[in-house]
């Protein structure tokens, strides 16, 4: 009697991978159907740094339709738009192309927590690299320059009021080089 003991105990320890094994391949068919559905209607891009805390370093945001950005899209040689573009191109609506070659003009490389120095003394911050003039404006402090979804938001409310005339790319014409002709 006491050899039958273990025997059972190792019937259940080969059903339990098998049962973990049916689970996981469960979970990966139902994550991957997510993926799909999540890709045909956000644009998903890697943060980087990844931060540690609360933020993720995903960032999600919506798709346009391609008549939309599918202009902004030929600017980068086919590339799809990362999602802070996407969520630029959503924001400038027609102005789309324009901006991201400013934006892209000022800040090549798309990072968001980056500085440059003006030889007048200035700071230019962040995604659209937004003067530190600005900190005068009540309610916008550095942190928000140096996030990208509020210095998006800050660089649109700048193009409304002022058009792109704020950004010295846009005045000098660095900017033509990152619009692709048709």
């Amino acid at each position: 009697m006491k050899s039958a003991a273990p025997k059972r105990a190792r019937t259940r320890s080969r059903a339990f991978p098998r049962r973990l094994l049916e689970l996981s391949l469960l979970l990966a068919a139902t994550g991957g159907a997510a993926v799909v559905v999540l890709t045909s209607q956000y644009t998903i891009s890697w943060q980087s740094p990844i931060r540690l805390g609360l933020q993720s370093p995903l960032v999600f945001a919506p798709r346009t339709s391609p008549e939309m950005s599918g202009e902004a899209q030929f600017d980068q040689f086919g590339r799809r738009l990362t999602a802070y573009q996407q969520y630029a191109c959503n924001k400038f609506g027609s102005a789309c192309r324009t901006a991201l070659a400013i934006q892209r003009a000022e800040n090549p490389r798309g990072d968001c927590e980056i500085y440059h120095y003006n030889t007048d003394g200035t700071l230019d911050w962040g995604y659209f690299q937004i003067n530190t003039v600005h900190l005068k404006r009540p309610g916008l402090n550095l942190r928000d320059l140096l996030d990208c979804k509020a210095n998006i938001d800050f660089a649109y409310q700048l193009y409304v009021e002022r058009g792109f005339d704020p950004w010295s790319t846009y005045k000098n014409g660095a900017y033509q080089k990152f619009l692709r002709r048709f």
